[in-house]
């Protein structure tokens, strides 16, 4: 395992230097004048302004000698400050970050804890009424636009029954319970979504691995057909499905704009849009880097999980 282990490290460690790297060109070489785009019609009765903020962000040295700096302030988890707020950009992540990643451990979980089951009702009944309404609900899952399916469970659990709260963020050393119930609606939305696809997955893998010998040779030394599952089957199973989990997982760091804005949760999506829209460059740089290093790092604990879960992946490719 330790092998394998420091493979995947020096594998995720060379990928984030070449993310840092792509995310400093992906800013600094775009067409066009950043601190212009940032500061929009008033750059061109100020230049005295655009001469200042470019100073102030180094934009007016040399490529190689920005990204040498850039590199160095990255190395001490300096990632400069808003040009919107003045504030520290590695102080916003880190109140964003959190919060991201438990919406997305909360609605991965969800589609894990439905999803599975449902996977594992339609390979055993396939064919039957139980099969039969477990992939329904799979294809019900993942076929509902993610924005309707929130607002559907917010017409329903927040302004219908009035379990829970429309929107807003409670931080958990407030009001721990409140912080529950808001998480509640917003991470249902996502998991519901997903959980069509993690139900599917394991269907189709579960059946593939059901027709293999040694789940027949277990079955003919009188295994009972769930043990014969659960024990033999399942297990190898879920590898692919630990896959698109952790494929998931590492999308929606980006990727629930629509989630937070609906629901007002302030995660690293927002942050990013917001940075967007007000041209907030050096943010936009640090949302980005953080968010590829989140995915690198997501990465690396799926790859373990899976190598966990099937000893054959430990092994080097010959």
């Amino acid at each position: 395992m330790l092998p394998f282990l420091l493979r995947r490290l020096a594998a995720a460690l060379t990928t984030l230097a070449l993310a840092c790297s792509l995310v400093f060109a992906a800013i600094h070489l775009l067409p066009g004048d950043p601190v212009a785009i940032m500061l929009g019609e008033q750059a061109g009765s100020d230049p005295a302004s655009v001469a200042r903020i470019r100073a102030q962000l180094g934009l007016d040295q040399p490529i190689g000698v920005q990204f040498m700096h850039w590199a160095n302030a990255l190395s001490r988890g300096d990632l400069g400050v808003s040009m919107r707020t003045g504030e520290p950009i590695a102080a916003e992540l880190a109140r964003r970050i959190p919060r991201s990643l438990e919406l997305i451990a909360a609605s991965l979980l969800i589609s894990v804890a439905f999803g599975v089951p449902l996977g594992v009702v339609a390979a055993r009944a396939r064919g039957r009424a139980a099969g039969v309404a477990a992939s329904v609900l799979a294809v019900a899952g993942f076929s509902a636009p993610v924005f309707v399916l929130g607002i559907v469970l917010l017409l329903v659990f927040s302004i219908g029954l009035g379990w829970l709260p429309a929107s807003g963020y409670i931080a958990f050393h407030d009001d721990p319970l409140g912080h529950v119930l808001a998480l509640i609606l917003p991470a249902a939305t996502i998991g519901l979504n997903f959980m069509g696809v993690v139900a599917r997955m394991t269907r189709a893998s579960l059946s593939d691995v059901m027709s293999k010998d040694y789940v027949r040779l277990a079955r003919s030394k009188g295994l009972p057909r769930g043990r014969a599952i659960v024990r033999h089957a399942l297990p190898n199973a879920l590898v692919p499905v630990i896959a698109i989990i952790g494929i998931r997982a590492g999308n929606l760091l980006g990727g629930t704009v629509i989630i937070e804005s609906l629901f007002d949760w302030p995660g690293l999506s927002s942050l990013l849009v917001g940075a967007a829209y007000s041209r907030d460059y050096p943010v936009i740089q640090g949302t980005l880097l953080a968010i590829f290093a989140m995915f690198i790092i997501i990465s690396l604990v799926i790859d373990l999980a899976q190598a966990l879960v099937d000893p054959r992946i430990r092994r080097p490719v010959a």
